[in-house]
């Protein structure tokens, strides 16, 4: 596999779409929301996937769109959810190409104001219990995908 994937990540909040986009029209490439690619071709919402198919099955549709740009050889520019790195299959397709991590320098209360303004949310835990609950969970979220993020980037 060939360098020709750009793909932008990052934490629950970051900026990844408004990223992506500007990386792509910086560098005259296509862009691709993998999330709404994912919709696209299931016809159900992430929200829905997940809730019929497990986080597994949508990792799984993460997985295949990945795999299937980069064995095209597509150049373009694409904006992954903030959980792509989880998966081995999709991480070491992203780390035989660019990655660019969106928002890593916003804080914690940063990207609660900016995940909590989303408000369809595939994260169970922003939907249920008090709002101290919603904000632990993000929190601990959040220590999880930067000790990820920081261990893929070094």
């Amino acid at each position: 596999m060939n360098a020709n994937l750009v793909v932008v990540t990052g934490c629950f909040g970051a900026p990844v779409k408004e990223t992506a986009e500007a990386i792509a029209m910086e560098r005259g490439l296509p862009f691709v929301d993998l999330d709404q690619e994912i919709e696209t071709r299931d016809g159900r919402s992430i929200r829905r996937l997940v809730m019929m198919n497990g986080e597994h099955g949508y990792r799984n549709k993460e997985f295949e769109i990945l795999q299937e740009l980069s064995e095209q050889g597509s150049s373009c520019v694409v904006a992954c959810g903030d959980g792509v790195l989880y998966d081995d299959d999709s991480r070491d397709i992203i780390l035989q190409n660019e990655l660019i991590v969106a928002g890593k320098d916003l804080s914690k209360d940063e990207l609660w104001a900016k995940a909590s303004a989303l408000g369809d949310s595939y994260h169970a835990f922003m939907s249920f219990g008090t709002d101290k609950q919603k904000r632990a969970a993000f929190d601990d979220l959040i220590d999880r995908q930067r000790s990820l993020i920081e261990g893929v980037t070094r």
